[in-house]
């Protein structure tokens, strides 16, 4: 959930992010609570959909309306996290080592010596800074990448709460001060941010319970064959070469797990490929930012920046092609994954829809007209 302002034009957006589908795309006057509500219920009610799991920026109005309109856990935004961190000592980092390494340049032989010292210190904790808002997401999983094992929410808060330590350190050797309280901010957010795994996993249980697995097949499912699934998703879905790496190793490391575990050639071939095809569905449920949302307002304001501007017919018709219209590398469009059913190509139900289309209208005959014919002259 997010909202997105082009001048006075207001739009709330609501995304499924596992397929993408855009739930709500609509345009209001205000991003309260009670407005989100009354533009959201109807919407949800239409579709049949019970919101389980809410990711959000840390806006009041969207803690409320998760917690208190959707009866469901409001899980925070990593890319939010993130960016509130960059803000506050990625920027500072950045100027400070240009300008140090400027005096450097500029320094006397006297002088030289301490300046280098001062790039060096700044280098350090730049690579510091870099390496835990890495770390950050790296510590989000449901299964931890040094070894596969699952990680519960204490884990979790401990991770997160050492990673905030750290940003303050380096905020405090290099002198930088947190005028909006960042640290503060984080360290806020990481119940909410440990809670996108704690309530995956209580789903996972909730699942395997339904589905009434005994207890030797459920300690091969979470232990053993959904690290697999879980690396290998998120190894093709990841365009960071360095997470690619260490998402990669996790993979092949979780494989050898199972590739040796005793159930997994016990198992029929029809039974490994159902609890395969079970695992990559679960795994796909998994989120812990809502960055495709921040994508979807991206797109919308390159269209508002373009020259035509942004009217509430014109968003309706791009939420339509987004649903309908784009497909994925697999084919698939967000209405398709998102109702498991096949929909009608979007253009040609339109042509279907507009019928024959009418004549173009006659000209008028054209004149031709000689210079050399002198018009007659009356008397």
């Amino acid at each position: 959930m997010d909202e997105t302002f082009f001048g006075d034009f207001l739009i709330l957006v609501l995304m499924d992010l596992r397929s993408g589908y855009l739930i709500l795309e609509s345009v209001a006057t205000d991003r309260c609570f009670d407005t989100w509500f009354k533009h959201v219920e109807p919407r949800l009610n239409s579709l049949g959909v019970n919101v389980k799991h809410a990711v959000t920026d840390r806006a009041k109005a969207l803690i409320k309306l998760a917690i208190t309109g959707f009866e469901c856990e409001s899980g925070a935004d990593l890319f939010h996290a993130q960016q509130d961190v960059m803000r506050w000592l990625g920027a500072s980092l950045g100027k400070r080592l240009s300008n140090a390494e400027k005096q450097q340049a500029a320094a006397n032989p006297e002088d030289l010596v301490q300046a280098e010292k001062n790039v060096t210190s700044i280098n350090e904790s730049k690579l510091q800074y870099h390496e835990h808002l890495q770390g950050l997401s790296e510590d989000l999983h449901p299964f931890s990448l040094l070894n596969n094992k699952l990680q519960t929410e204490k884990i979790l808060l401990d991770k997160l709460e050492k990673r905030v330590c750290c940003f303050e350190d380096i905020a405090q050797k290099q002198t930088i001060p947190d005028k909006n309280k960042t640290a503060n901010k984080l360290r806020n957010q990481i119940k909410p941010l440990a809670m996108n795994v704690t309530v995956w996993w209580l789903w996972v249980n909730e699942n395997l319970q339904a589905l009434k697995v005994d207890e030797i097949l459920e300690a091969w499912l979470v232990d053993t064959l959904l690290p697999v699934v879980y690396w290998h998703y998120q190894l093709h879905k990841t365009q960071n070469t360095a997470f690619r790496e260490k998402y990669q190793q996790a993979w092949e490391a979780s494989s050898l797990i199972l590739r040796d575990h005793p159930l997994t050639d016990a198992l029929s071939d029809s039974k490994l490929q159902h609890w395969l095809a079970w695992s990559e569905w679960i795994v796909q449920h998994f989120h812990r930012s809502s960055s495709a949302v921040e994508g979807r307002n991206g797109c919308l304001s390159k269209m508002y920046h373009n020259g035509r501007g942004m009217s509430e017919s014109r968003l309706k018709a791009l939420t339509v092609i987004h649903n309908y219209g784009l497909k994925r590398q697999d084919g698939t469009t967000a209405a398709q994954r998102f109702f498991d059913q096949d929909f009608p190509d979007v253009f040609s139900w339109v042509l279907d829809q507009m019928g024959e289309l009418p004549m173009p209208r006659k000209g008028k005959s054209k004149i031709v007209r000689d210079p050399l014919k002198i018009l007659a002259v009356p008397a």
